[in-house]
């Protein structure tokens, strides 16, 4: 499992997930993240409070999972893919995703405002390159969207043209009272641009 940062939101389901697939084999879960979110996760989740201390008894029995802290610009090889974390601009340390395999890029752009260094990545592939990209708030709530460093219909469409021609981008993250809203705006603003939707394959 990458994680991008330590807001609830990103790793709400991740102790009872953990949970639900122990099987005692000793063969668990591997947690990439930053410094800053496997720190979080030590302190502040799995502290016999929030959760139980998965950590500590990891220590004397097969664990429940292994950390493994990421770098910016250091590429990680797993299961066939080449995943380099690139620091995105969110209200804590973050960091967004490019993915790429023998045929395609992905990439998770995480949650960030306006931002360059991981447009400068996924431009430097000659492969076919899919964005998933938050908007969350509508324009009228730009205000916010500054404070808490999110996308609005009209920050993502500047960040669109950042990327090079021909990419695919699916809309994520849309703050669930405002949905309607920034899809319409989506759609005037960047449309060409798909709303991501829940429980849905895509093929990349």
């Amino acid at each position: 499992i990458f994680l991008t940062h330590c807001h609830l939101d990103h790793i709400a389901s991740l102790p009872p997930f953990l949970d639900a697939v122990y099987d005692g084999s000793g063969n668990c879960v591997t947690i990439h993240g930053n410094a800053h979110v496997l720190e979080i996760l030590r302190n502040d989740v799995f502290n016999n409070r929030i959760y139980p201390d998965f950590l500590k008894i990891s220590t004397f029995r097969p664990p429940y999972l292994k950390l493994n802290e990421v770098k910016a610009g250091e590429v990680i090889s797993v299961e066939g893919l080449r995943v380099k974390p690139v620091e995105v601009d969110h209200v804590v340390p973050t960091l967004g995703y490019v993915i790429e395999d023998e045929r395609s890029q992905v990439v998770f752009a995480a949650d960030s405002g306006p931002t360059q260094a991981i447009w400068d990545v996924a431009n430097g592939s000659s492969k076919p390159t899919t964005v998933f990209m938050e908007c969350t708030f509508p324009d009228s709530l730009l205000w916010l969207a500054d404070i808490a460093k999110h996308l609005t219909p009209s920050t993502f469409a500047g960040e669109m043209a950042k990327v090079k021609m021909g990419s695919r981008f699916i809309t994520v993250h849309i703050h669930p009272r405002q949905r309607a809203t920034v899809t319409a705006e989506l759609q005037a603003k960047a449309p060409s641009a798909e709303i991501g939707q829940f429980a849905t394959v895509y093929d990349l």
